[in-house]
């Protein structure tokens, strides 16, 4: 019997804190899914808690979901696709049958399955993922740019609930990559003027130069105070939350302005405590944003390729450097890292 071929993995094996790079058997897809060669998977804000033992997940658990590849292997039935083609993977695989599904909102699918989350992912030489979900990367496209595909969508799904931002004052609370690509998001869909709040200059300085009109360091001002000193004391009239910290968050609320719209793109892992009243007394529109669509994901990959939103890369590194990847994250000493799978480890 031929032994059954291997790759190296990143996996989340127990509770708590950690990982292990391990040798696990190549995955074979079934049918309707193909098999990718990974060669490269962006660290999402949102794999931190993973690696942590904060957010909850299937063990053991090969994370990551930014993933982008080249096609290896075609399960049964899969058609339109050859082995050899350049793929972006999005992570939202829906059902296509409940109820949210049928009404055109797959993020929340009864029985929605998030690639890295809730089923192996791309830390790997190789991941299988529903043909449904491949989209073609752009010729102009890198395998490392076309990662920013998945937090681009993420933010354009947010900012899309909004409706038009026409002349709307946006202030972005987060200086991480979805409030940078908030800047860059916002600016291409209309928006007038936006302030960017954060604590620390290198960031700030990031995101002047991706569109922040103005930046307010939360070491230097009350962000509150500051916005509305901006903004002739009205608030904005959008207002992004993008840390997930439950201390920024009431702030997000008490700087909108009257009749503001409120966009949570953070992922909160413990709650967080506001004024509600705000809410009713400014007659606030409050929205929540989980992923994104088939179409948000596309037509986040044609901004990227067309050159009107600037993908975010600060490091990339192999697999078998994945602590110093998380090191780099925790310290927040990194824009933005992408992992690039290796043959074996050092």
């Amino acid at each position: 019997m031929t032994a059954r071929p291997t790759m190296w993995a990143v996996v989340k094996e127990h509770y708590g804190p950690g990982f292990a790079l391990r040798t696990v058997p190549v995955p074979e897809p079934p049918p309707g899914w193909v098999r990718i060669r990974v060669r490269a998977v962006g660290i999402c804000g949102s794999d931190l808690p993973i690696f942590e033992g904060i957010r909850p997940v299937p063990l053991p658990l090969i994370p990551g979901h930014e993933t982008v590849g080249e096609v290896e292997a075609l399960g049964e039935g899969v058609e339109g696709w050859s082995v050899g083609e350049r793929v972006a993977v999005d992570m939202v695989v829906a059902c296509g049958r409940c109820r949210f599904c049928r009404m055109g909102r797959p993020t929340l699918c009864e029985r929605l399955i998030e690639l890295g989350i809730h089923t192996h992912g791309g830390f790997a030489e190789y991941m299988i993922a529903p043909a449904s979900n491949l989209h073609r990367l752009p010729d102009t496209l890198s395998f490392e740019e076309g990662t920013a595909a998945d937090p681009l969508a993420s933010v354009y799904h947010g900012l899309r609930m909004l409706g038009p931002l026409d002349g709307a004052t946006v202030a972005v609370f987060g200086t991480g990559a979805i409030g940078l690509y908030a800047i860059q998001m916002a600016r291409h869909l209309g928006a007038w003027r936006i302030l960017v709040v954060g604590r620390r200059e290198t960031p700030l300085q990031h995101a002047r130069a991706l569109g922040a009109d103005e930046t307010i360091s939360t070491q230097e001002e009350d962000p509150v105070e500051a916005i509305r000193a901006r903004t002739e004391g009205k608030g904005a009239t959008v207002v992004i939350e993008a840390t997930g910290a439950p201390e920024v968050f009431p702030k997000a609320i008490e700087a909108a302005a009257p009749g503001a719209r409120v966009l949570i793109l953070g992922v909160f892992h413990e709650p967080t405590h506001f004024n509600a009243g705000l809410l009713v007394r400014k007659e606030l529109q409050l929205w929540g944003s989980l992923c994104y669509t088939w179409d948000e994901y596309d037509y986040s990959l044609q901004l990227l390729a067309e050159g009107r939103i600037r993908p975010l890369i600060s490091h990339v590194l192999p697999l078998t450097e994945m602590e110093s990847a998380l090191a780099l994250l925790r310290r927040r000493e990194t824009l933005k890292v992408v992992i690039r799978p290796v043959s074996k480890p050092s």
